[in-house]
């Protein structure tokens, strides 16, 4: 049976099963007729091509370019400027029709169009950013000075000068074969940095610049954007800072005023060495004056607790901390600040205040100051007391007035080598770090009262003529000094009904203590005070308060006489006093005969 068995058969059986099946190709298959594809050509008008390259260099920028830039805090930095031109590739054709500037990567802002060929565009983004129609370096600066002041903005704000910048003068092709300044038009951008701008950058930051342009479009409906972009890296060093600041109480340097002050101090050590039934009779008369004309005996006690805790749970704002806040101070609208401003920068820097003067005295004005690197200098600076209630009848914001106030304008002066090598001169402004003077004045009770109006105004006359600038008197004559003190309305009712006023009389020798003779020996016995001296009331009866006293000089030299406002609140636990703004002079010295 296996002869008869077929061929076919005996070879499938000696071939091995198939792992798989190859498919046949199925182009030989039947098939519907499938329509073709149609490719459709569009004509493009030839397009520009922007070259960017510094206006110091012929060598183009590369996409991939890196430009540093070194901020310190406050510091406005001026890039080199950019030469824009138009290269109208092998046609010659290509013009470029509409040109934006964007600033890509500004921390805490959206990409900003600094720069738009477009006038409608122009005068929308003018409309929204006042930054970014500019004219020239000036006003620049002083747009970025405006933004400097505020606290809590984006570290970073770019703005370009576009002077001169035109599609006219990019697309000019009589330009292209001159070598030089004139070639193509050229763009300078700044980078300003806040005062608070620290270490929010991370990695130097991701800023470019990008040149956004487009060229003739086939259709309406069509447009064509290429872009170029240049990349800076911000890198934070050090530049000048203000390190302290010291509070004068005196306006002028021989003012007598750490006489005068001497000898306060000396009239209270009697006042206290008074026998026990004198002080309990005139602590009867102050406490008194103090209670709305109601006395307490001294078997009586006050819990110095229980005031406290009446202290502590009112409202401790600039205008109710009158008569809390321990010090000496002078009731004039002025004060003086001693402000030390370290260089360290690597140049020497010029202090300016556009402002005015940058400090000094009157009759010794100081309109700029120089300050060689690394050393600090301290500036006398005089500056108007802050109002306790601003425009709006609100609590002023004592912090940001005295930022205003002391903010100062420093540019680096550059030297004959810096100059010939064509170096960049650094500006910026320094101003008091808010965030630390916050701090200062939330822990310092008592800064309001150095730097803000006073609750007072305190005027001493001795009867001198206006003409003289002192009183000529022969030793055995008397004057009779007066004093007015007026209370500023804008203390509140309840805070006055807690305070005391004293107003109290001083007589000192002028430049006394220096020599052999001590303060005490040199002030016993050239002047005696007749009258009462000092004089105790209520605040809240004392609107217009007087007093009167004679003073007679025994001895030749040249004394003072000034009178000084003592406010004692919430039970006499501080005293603050506020002297008069100016001493009368008076020159004992015998006759000629």
């Amino acid at each position: 049976g296996r002869g008869n068995a077929p061929e076919g058969a005996v070879v499938d059986q000696q071939l091995p099963e198939s792992a798989s099946v190859y498919q046949r190709s199925t182009h030989n298959r039947p098939k519907q007729k499938e329509q073709q594809v149609k490719v459709r050509l569009e004509s493009v008008p030839a397009q520009p091509n922007l070259v960017v390259s510094f206006a110091s260099s012929q060598t183009p920028l590369h996409d991939a370019v890196t430009v540093p830039v070194h901020l310190s805090d406050g510091e406005i930095y001026s890039i080199p400027p950019f030469r824009l031109e138009n290269d109208f590739g092998t046609s010659d054709r290509g013009k470029m029709e509409r040109l934006q500037i964007v600033g890509v990567g500004l921390p805490g802002l959206p990409d900003e169009i600094l720069f738009d060929t477009d006038e409608l565009a122009a005068a929308r983004e003018g409309e929204e950013d006042i930054l970014t129609d500019s004219e020239d370096e000036q006003e620049s600066e002083e747009d970025f000075e405006e933004m400097m002041e505020c606290d809590g903005l984006p570290p970073l704000k770019m703005k370009a000068l576009t002077e001169g910048l035109s599609l006219r003068s990019i697309n000019d092709k009589s330009r292209r074969s001159t070598i030089g300044e004139n070639r193509g038009s050229i763009v300078t951008f700044q980078v300003a940095a806040t005062h608070d701008m620290g270490n929010q950058l991370a990695n130097g930051g991701n800023v470019r610049i990008r040149f956004r342009y487009r060229g003739p479009s086939p259709n309406p409906a069509t447009e064509i954007w290429r872009k170029r972009e240049v990349g800076l890296r911000i890198v934070r060093v050090k530049g000048p800072r203000i390190s302290s600041l010291t509070f004068r109480s005196d306006l002028s340097w021989g003012s007598a005023y750490s006489e005068l002050c001497k000898s306060l101090a000396e009239q209270r050590r009697r006042l206290e060495a008074v026998p026990k039934w004198e002080t309990s009779r005139l602590k009867r008369r102050i406490d008194g004056a103090t209670s709305g004309g109601v006395g307490i005996n001294s078997d009586q006690s006050v819990s110095l607790n229980s005031i406290g805790s009446v202290a502590a749970s009112q409202d401790e704002t600039i205008l109710n901390r009158v008569g809390m806040d321990q010090g000496v101070h002078v009731s004039g609208d002025e004060v003086v600040v001693l402000m030390a401003v370290a260089n360290e920068t690597n140049s020497t820097i010029v202090l300016s205040n556009r402002k005015g003067l940058v400090g000094g005295f009157e009759g010794s004005p100081m309109p700029t100051v120089r300050v060689t690197s690394g050393v600090s200098v301290k500036i006398p600076v005089v500056i108007q007391r802050i109002e306790r209630i601003d425009e709006n009848s609100e609590v002023a914001d004592i912090a940001m007035e005295l930022v205003s106030r002391t903010a100062l304008h420093w540019e680096s002066e550059p030297t004959e080598g810096e100059i010939a090598a064509n170096k960049r001169v650094r500006q910026g402004r320094v101003r008091i770090p808010s965030r630390c003077l916050r701090e200062i004045i939330d822990e310092h009770k008592s800064f309001s009262s150095r730097i803000c109006k006073p609750p007072v105004a305190v005027r001493v006359s001795v009867g001198r003529e206006e003409s003289k600038s002192e009183m000529v008197l022969s030793p055995g004559a008397f004057v009779e000094a007066v004093a007015h003190v007026n209370i500023q309305d804008w203390i509140p009712s309840h805070v006055l009904s807690t305070c005391s006023i004293t107003v109290e009389f001083c007589c000192a020798r002028k430049d006394s203590g220096s020599k052999e003779l001590s303060f005490e020996e040199e002030n016993n016995t050239p002047y005696v005070w007749c009258g009462q001296i000092r004089r105790t009331v209520n605040a809240s009866e004392a609107e217009d308060m007087g007093h009167r006293a004679r003073v007679t000089f025994f001895q030749c030299g040249v004394f003072v006489v000034s009178a000084c406002a003592k406010i004692s609140g919430r039970g006499g636990l501080a005293e603050e006093t506020w002297w008069a703004p100016h001493a009368e002079t008076i020159k004992v010295e015998k006759e000629n005969k």
